[in-house]
C-alpha cells in the first residue's frame, strides 16, 4: 500500500491525555502507522491538565475564528511532537472567553465526578476547530479517522459544510466506535450552533434520535466507512437494544459498510522482559522473574506469607458495564476461594465503596487502590495469576491483552473482544488461553474462577496455560494490517465517486 497522510481526530492520545483505552489505541494506532511510513496527524484538545512528557516539543501554530451557530469563535492551535519518535499531534484550544478546555480533568468535574455540562458544546467546538485547521494544515490528507462521539462531527462537517473545500475533495472519512455506550445524546438547540437549520431535524432524519439530536449517530450516517475495536462487538451491536444502545437499527441500516477491527497493543510498552515498571523482568521462557514480581505485589498489598494462595487482579474503570454487580452479587463466594484479590481503579462511588469495604474487612484477601496509577496497573498485570474481566459488554478490552503477554491468565466473559482473544483451556488438549463464562450470571462466574484455580494447583498444567497466552501477538502491527485494508476500501469508494452527502443521507434514514 502506498504511503498515506492520515488525520485522526480523537479526544485522547497517550501520553499527552489518556482517561481509559482509547488514549492508548490512537497513540499505538498512529505510531504502528508512522513507522510503516504514512504521515500521521493526531488532532486533539489542548487541555489545561495535558502532558506534556521529556523530549517532546511544542509550538505555535496559529490561530483561526470557528464557524460557531450565527457567528464564530476564536481558536489557537499548537504542535506538539515527540523528538525522537513518531507522534505528531495538533493540538486545539478554545481561545473565546468560556475556555472550553482550561478547566481541570477531561470529560468530568473532578469536584463532583460529573461530566461537565457543557460537554456538548466543547467537543463540537473540537471538531469544527479540527476541520478548520485540517482545511488549512498545507497538507493534503487522503484519510480523516474520527474517534467516538467527541470527533463524531467532523464526518458530517466534511461532508455538508465543506463539501466543497478543495482540501477535502478526494479524502476519505472513517468512524470509529470505540464504546457505544458513550454516544453523546443532547437536545435539538445544538443543531443551530452546528450550522444547520431545524428543518433537518425531523423523525428517523440523521440528526434525530428518539426527539433529541445523538453525537454518535451523526458519525455513523455521515462516514464513508463505520468500524469499531472488534469483529464479535461488530456483530453484537447491529443484533440487539443490549449491545447497540438504541442505534442498532441505524447500524443494521449500514451493516455493509461496518467492519470490526480488533484493537491492539503496544508491544513496546507492554513488555515483560523490559518493563521499566516491575522489579524483575521475565518472558515466555523464563517465568522466574514472574515469581518475583507476584512476592513484590503481595507484600505491596500487604498480604501475610502465608496462606499463599493465587492473586487475582482487577484493574479498570468501575463501572457497571464492567460487570462489577455480578461481583456485588458474588462477595460471600468470592470471600470463600483460596485467592487474594487486587483492585486498582476509579468510578462510581457504589463500587468503590464496595472494594473499600472489602479491603477494610479482609485485608489478608482483599486490597483496594483508587487512582490512575500507570506503574501499578503494570504491576498488578506482572504479579497476578489471574485476572478478571466479567464485563457486561466489552466493545475490544486491553486487559485482557496486557494480561496474555504477562503470563497472566485471564477470566472473562464471553462478549465483544473478549470473545475474540480469549479461548477456554481445555487441561486434555491442553489448548486455549484462559477462562471463560457466557450468561452474565454470578454463579457462572464464581464456577469460571473455580475452575481456574483448579487449574492453578496443577503446576505442569498452569506453566502450559501460561505460555500459550505469551505466544500469540496482539501487538498493533496485526491490527494496522487491518487498517490499512479499511482505508484502501474507502478511498476506492470515493473514486468511484461513492461520497455520502446531506441529500443521499437524508434520504437513506
Amino acid at each position: 500500500m502506498k504511503p498515506l497522510s492520515i488525520a485522526h481526530v480523537a479526544s485522547e492520545m497517550a501520553p499527552l491525555a489518556k482517561v481509559g483505552g482509547l488514549g492508548d489505541v490512537v497513540s499505538a494506532l498512529a505510531s504502528e502507522q508512522a513507522a510503516r511510513g504514512h504521515r500521521v496527524l493526531v488532532v486533539m484538545p489542548r487541555y489545561r491538565d495535558l502532558q506534556i512528557p521529556k523530549g517532546w516539543k511544542v509550538h505555535d501554530w496559529g490561530a483561526t475564528r470557528v464557524p460557531w451557530g450565527m457567528g464564530q469563535e476564536p481558536a489557537r492551535f499548537h504542535i506538539a511532537e515527540e523528538e525522537h519518535g513518531h507522534l505528531r499531534a495538533l493540538l486545539v484550544e478554545h481561545a473565546g472567553e468560556r475556555r472550553f478546555f482550561d478547566r481541570p480533568g477531561f470529560y468530568d468535574d473532578p469536584n463532583t465526578g460529573e461530566g461537565w455540562p457543557d460537554n456538548a458544546e466543547r467537543f463540537l467546538f473540537f471538531a469544527r476547530a479540527a476541520v478548520e485547521a485540517l482545511k488549512g494544515f498545507g497538507e493534503t490528507f487522503d484519510i480523516i479517522h474520527a474517534h467516538d462521539q467527541q470527533a463524531a462531527w467532523v464526518p458530517c462537517f466534511v461532508r455538508t459544510h465543506e463539501a466543497d473545500e478543495p482540501a477535502f475533495a478526494d479524502l476519505a472519512t472513517i468512524y470509529t466506535i470505540h464504546n457505544l455506550g458513550y454516544q453523546g445524546i443532547v437536545d435539538p438547540w445544538v443543531l443551530s450552533v452546528a450550522g444547520f437549520s431545524r428543518e433537518f431535524f425531523f423523525p428517523q432524519s440523521p440528526f434525530e434520535y428518539w426527539g433529541r439530536v445523538n453525537f454518535m449517530k451523526v458519525g455513523i450516517v455521515f462516514a464513508d466507512l463505520v468500524s469499531t475495536v472488534s469483529p464479535t462487538y461488530a456483530r453484537e451491536i447491529q443484533s440487539s437494544g443490549e449491545y447497540g444502545c438504541g442505534l442498532e437499527g441505524v447500524l443494521r441500516r449500514r451493516t455493509g459498510d461496518v467492519r470490526g477491527i480488533l484493537n491492539g497493543i503496544d508491544d513496546r510498552v507492554w513488555d515483560p522482559a523490559t518493563d521499566t515498571h516491575l522489579d524483575a523482568h521475565y518472558d515466555r521462557e523464563h517465568l522466574d522473574g514472574k515469581q518475583a514480581n507476584r512476592r513484590r505485589l503481595a507484600m505491596a498489598c500487604g498480604f501475610p506469607l502465608e496462606p499463599d494462595w493465587p492473586i487475582v487482579g482487577i484493574v479498570s474503570r468501575l463501572v457497571e458495564q464492567k460487570g462489577f454487580d455480578l461481583i456485588e452479587q458474588a462477595e460471600r463466594e468470592l470471600c470463600d476461594l483460596h485467592a487474594r484479590f487486587v483492585v486498582l481503579g476509579v468510578g462510581q462511588p457504589r463500587y468503590q465503596e464496595l472494594f473499600r469495604r472489602l479491603a477494610f474487612e479482609r485485608p489478608w484477601q482483599w486490597h483496594f487502590a483508587t487512582a490512575h496509577d500507570e506503574a501499578l496497573a503494570h504491576r498488578i498485570e506482572a504479579g497476578s495469576d489471574l485476572f478478571l474481566m466479567p464485563s457486561r459488554y466489552e466493545p475490544c478490552g486491553l486487559n485482557q491483552l496486557y494480561s496474555l503477554r504477562y503470563g497472566t491468565v485471564p477470566v472473562v466473559r464471553s462478549t465483544g473482544g473478549l470473545a475474540d482473544t480469549v479461548r477456554e483451556f481445555d487441561p486434555i488438549t491442553r489448548e486455549g488461553n484462559g477462562f471463560v463464562f457466557a450468561p452474565f450470571e454470578a454463579e457462572d462466574m464464581i464456577m469460571a474462577l473455580r475452575r481456574a484455580l483448579a487449574v492453578h494447583a496443577e503446576p505442569q498444567l498452569w506453566e502450559a496455560l501460561q505460555r500459550n497466552g505469551m505466544s500469540q501477538d496482539f501487538s498493533w502491527r496485526a491490527s494496522t494490517d487491518g487498517y490499512d485494508r479499511l482505508y484502501e476500501e474507502a478511498l476506492e469508494r470515493i473514486a468511484h465517486g461513492r461520497v455520502p452527502t446531506l441529500e443521499t443521507v437524508r434520504d437513506s434514514f
